[in-house]
């Protein structure tokens, strides 16, 4: 028996089979790209001609509601269309291309326990890095607050965090840009190319770190169930978590040691 036939490839070397081509997947990058440079780029317009940049950002510890709302619909917006237009829609695929199918509660169980051991260890890094990059504290606080903005704008901000967001998300990058990946390129590189680019899309830095690491949990869920559901369930679990655990800090109801000092 040749050597060859001997080896048997991990699942971190063997590559999938997405329904899209290369092409195809670079269009949906192209048109995500553009079309969130666009947006972000007429709501900055619009701003300035309007009401100003000193009176829509204010002067406050956090950026406004009304900012992070109109960011948060943008990126889940030209998320959702990116996918649905060319990777669905031309293609004639369904929503099962990329990852919604049937899963056992086995899976969902787990994704919600790796949510609490990730936001545990989220925690655990942040008090690192303000460690190590005291300057970085700036960036490690709650973005919410209550008492910040309306009683609907909170509302509004905390549904998208919680349950759009991360849905858009893990519908472009894992159902969509990992798999495109992993057809191309083995798995493990799949695995560490999209997480780098899921991080590089929260912007501040210790939130691409973070962002990153927790990408590589949701992965080994999305590759081994076989569904994105396990992947929703996970990201909406541990954005929940932050959320609650951070507004709940900032306005003085928690003890300092459960968020990074700021």
């Amino acid at each position: 028996m040749k050597i060859a036939r001997l080896y048997k490839p991990s699942w971190l070397s063997r590559r999938l089979n997405a329904p899209w081509s290369f092409r195809q997947g670079l269009a949906v990058l192209l048109v995500f790209t553009l079309s969130f440079m666009a947006l972000s780029w007429g709501h900055m317009v619009w701003i300035r001609e309007t009401i100003g940049f000193d009176a829509y950002l204010g002067d406050g510890p956090r950026m406004p509601p009304a900012l992070l709302i109109t960011n948060q619909i943008i990126k889940s917006v030209t998320l959702l269309a990116a996918v649905w237009l060319i990777a669905l829609k031309l293609r004639g695929q369904s929503w099962s291309a990329v990852g919604f199918r049937r899963c056992g509660i086995g899976w969902i169980i787990a994704a919600g326990l790796l949510a609490v051991i990730g936001s545990i260890a989220n925690l655990i890094l942040a008090k690192l890095m303000i460690a190590l990059i005291p300057d970085w504290s700036v960036f490690t606080a709650s973005r919410f607050a209550i008492g910040d903005g309306s009683g609907l704008q909170m509302a509004v901000l905390i549904g998208l965090t919680i349950l759009i967001t991360p849905i858009a998300e893990e519908i472009f990058f894992r159902g969509f840009l990992f798999q495109w990946m992993a057809t191309y390129r083995p798995i493990w590189l799949a695995v560490l190319a999209s997480s780098v680019m899921f991080g590089v899309s929260h912007i501040i830095p210790p939130q691409i770190i973070v962002a990153s690491l927790m990408s590589l949990l949701i992965l080994y869920l999305f590759v081994k169930s076989r569904s994105i559901w396990p992947c929703i369930v996970c990201h909406i679990t541990n954005n929940a978590l932050g959320v609650g655990f951070g507004m709940a800090a900032v306005s003085g109801y928690l003890p300092t040691w459960l968020t990074p000092p700021v």
